[in-house]
């Protein structure tokens, strides 16, 4: 968080949209995401006064421009992180999430082989957490 809290105004905000970007894959964003996306927003400090903007969803080149803003490397490889999680959370990766998120991430320098190394490990991280909740029976 603290990564992400450096961040210019218009990083912020294009981190952010990004994530709403992705929910939009499937179709349709359902109040959850909505109201978790725009928490994630308020606690990276993007002004409420801009949340707004968030919803706005223009072309994905436009976007892609204002990730490129993104020079801080800490913050372009937790944004891949976090729409790793976000993409396998209703558990339905599909292609056009991976498309996605290899696009994002490559707007912002970072190589397809991290991005893969990033995906493996938020993939091996939730098959983790699912054994621990077998083991110890939290059903």
């Amino acid at each position: 968080m603290m990564i992400v809290s450096q961040l210019r105004e218009d990083q912020k905000l294009a981190f952010i949209k990004a994530f709403a970007k992705l929910a939009a894959r499937d179709g349709k964003i359902d109040d959850d995401e909505r109201e978790f996306i725009k928490g994630m927003a308020l606690t990276y400090g993007v002004p409420a006064a801009r949340i707004d903007e968030i919803w706005e969803q223009g072309d994905d080149a436009e976007l892609l421009a204002e990730l490129k803003e993104i020079k801080n490397r800490k913050a372009a490889l937790m944004l891949i992180k976090e729409m790793c999680i976000l993409a396998n959370a209703d558990e339905d990766l599909s292609d056009n999430e991976v498309l996605f998120i290899g696009q994002v991430g490559e707007a912002m320098g970072v190589e397809m082989s991290k991005i893969q190394e990033i995906s493996n490990w938020v993939l091996e991280r939730l098959i983790w957490l699912e054994k621990g909740r077998l083991i110890f029976e939290e059903v």
